[in-house]
Order: C-alpha cells, then sequence, then structure tokens
C-alpha cells in the first residue's frame, strides 16, 4: 500500500511493493541444495583431516647417541604396513635450537611391520638433540 507523499517527495513505497514478494515454493529447493552441498563438503573434509591424521609410513626416535663434536648415532624405528622402501628425515639440533645436522636415512623394501635402523649423522657441532622430522614412502 502506497503511502500518501509530503511535500515534494515520491510517495512511499513498502519492500513489497518496490520488490514483490519472493515465492516461497523457490526457497526450499534453494534450502535443500545448499544443505546437501554442506554436508558433502563436510564430508571431504572429514575424510583429508581422517587421512592426513593417520599417515600410511610412520617414524620415530627410539634412542641416540653423541658419538663426538660432529658425529650422533640415531636408532630410527619405521612403521609400514605395506612393506615397501621408506625415507625418514632426521634432524640435530645444538643446545640453542639451531639445526645443526640434517640427513635422509631410506629404509629398503622388506617386511611389513616395525622395521628399526641405525644412522650416523653428521652435524656442523655438538648436539644435543635428535629427532625424526619426516617419515614417507621412498620415491
Amino acid at each position: 500500500m502506497t503511502e500518501p507523499s509530503t511535500a515534494g517527495q515520491p510517495p512511499r513505497q513498502t519492500m513489497a511493493e518496490r520488490y514483490g514478494d519472493a515465492p516461497r515454493r523457490h526457497q526450499l529447493p534453494l534450502l535443500v541444495t545448499g544443505f546437501v552441498v554442506g554436508l558433502v563438503l563436510l564430508g571431504w573434509l572429514g575424510r583429508a583431516a581422517w587421512l592426513h591424521s593417520t599417515p600410511e609410513v610412520s617414524g620415530r626416535l627410539a634412542s641416540y647417541d653423541v658419538v663426538s663434536t660432529h658425529r650422533v648415532r640415531a636408532v630410527v624405528d619405521v612403521s609400514r604396513p605395506g612393506g615397501g622402501s621408506v625415507t625418514c628425515t632426521v634432524s640435530a639440533q645444538a643446545d640453542d635450537h639451531v639445526t645443526v645436522g640434517e640427513d635422509d636415512v631410506t629404509i629398503a623394501t622388506g617386511q611389513a611391520g616395525e622395521v628399526q635402523t641405525t644412522m650416523t649423522l653428521r652435524t656442523d657441532r655438538e648436539a644435543t638433540s635428535v629427532s625424526v622430522t619426516d617419515c614417507r614412502p621412498a620415491d
């Protein structure tokens, strides 16, 4: 319903008069489509999170020993379900948390499950800690 105009201004219109009413029957398919798209995206996100939180191979440091000022011996435990070759990156840090040595160790194809390997890592100066930073299937 148009309201009367005042002193030279155009008549005021309601929102429904100006833009029309949105038909309700067109809103339901849009809502259902949005809901389905949201569920699909949520499912994809959940699957991606699950796959990245449970890696195919994993490795952890079992022990290490500082052999000299420029060498560290590390024992790495690797878990590989398929028995394929695995490469792990091992890093050594000094007491000021600077990385003083880093190298990859590759475990050859063999028995599936837990495998333990020992490596010697060369360092720039004396290391005070060692860590396994990444394990992945070897190329």
